[in-house]
């Protein structure tokens, strides 16, 4: 199977939006990345930091909006979160599915007390390095890569293997990940987590309503979504009721803490836009906490 074989596509997609953002955004902006256009690649380089190509894809596909509005929103949160935290102790900060996330490089205060790990599928992490290898960026040294397919390995075997502390305060965060998994490897990995990390550590996570898979693919703008996702052979296949995360979190030996809402993403950070700017209807953020 290709994806197998190369891992997720949808991580440069993520990057390009970021960049889209940063790049062509209208202020205030909701979460900037100045990294991200060069980690998206050629999608970065030929599409979105040409303005008028910038444009067009912001015409041609508004249905991509929100989407990218939740994208930028659920950053914006888990990195305010772990500065809260840094000041408790926060010693480690662990990114299941890092893709081609760029907060070491964003972040340079943070590398004498705070060791990262991005944990991904061989192939994108495979991608990812080989890509800041040509961008001439040296590998941040307090990040540790650590290769796990979720889907086939038990990230706790993966954490191991690294020099993950068990003792050491840490903050998980899970983006842009679950709605692409099984509820048993989705399941596993929650468990793996609670029994991996020291009391008190918290994890942060984004997940479609189950409802998404109904109403929400039946949306104009839900349908396109959907079957890009699928035309990168990526599915989306999983979403959760609030009340069934809180049940699932509490069954993996969390304390379910705060969920984000649409409605509450949008108090927090768009409303008054005068681009209209709005998250997606059908996801939202949680955070919990090691019990």
């Amino acid at each position: 199977m290709l994806l197998k074989e190369r891992g997720s596509r949808s991580a440069e997609t993520s990057a390009a939006q970021r960049a889209l953002h940063t790049l062509h955004g209208r202020d205030p902006k909701i979460f900037e990345d100045p990294f991200a256009v060069e980690l998206a690649g050629p999608m970065g380089k030929w599409f979105i930091r040409p303005r008028p190509t910038a444009w067009l894809i912001e015409r041609a596909f508004p249905w991509m909006m929100p989407m990218i509005a939740h994208h930028l929103a659920r950053a914006r949160y888990v990195e305010e979160r772990l500065d809260q935290l840094t000041g408790e102790g926060l010693a480690q900060y662990v990114l299941l599915g890092a893709g081609m996330d760029s907060f070491a490089f964003r972040r340079p205060d943070l590398a004498d007390t705070l060791t990262i790990f991005e944990i991904d599928h061989p192939g994108t992490q495979k991608r990812k390095r080989r890509r800041l290898g040509k961008l001439g960026w040296p590998e941040p040294s307090h990040v540790r890569y650590v290769a796990v397919d979720f889907e086939t390995e038990a990230l706790r075997d993966a954490l191991m293997r690294s020099d993950f502390n068990r003792e050491q305060l840490s903050l998980f965060a899970w983006m842009g990940v679950m709605p692409y998994l099984t509820q048993e490897s989705i399941v596993a990995t929650l468990e793996d987590v609670a029994e991996c990390a020291a009391s008190g550590s918290e994890i942060v996570f984004d997940t479609m309503d189950r409802a998404a898979l109904t109403k929400g693919k039946n949306t104009p703008g839900g349908r396109k979504m959907f079957r890009a996702a699928e035309r990168l052979g990526e599915p989306m296949i999983t979403g959760f009721d609030p009340p069934e995360i809180n049940q699932l979190l509490a069954a993996a030996g969390f304390e379910t803490l705060e969920i984000v809402t649409p409605e509450a993403f949008t108090k927090l950070w768009f409303e008054g836009r005068s681009d209209g700017l709005a998250p997606w209807e059908w996801a939202y953020v949680v955070r919990a906490r090691v019990c």
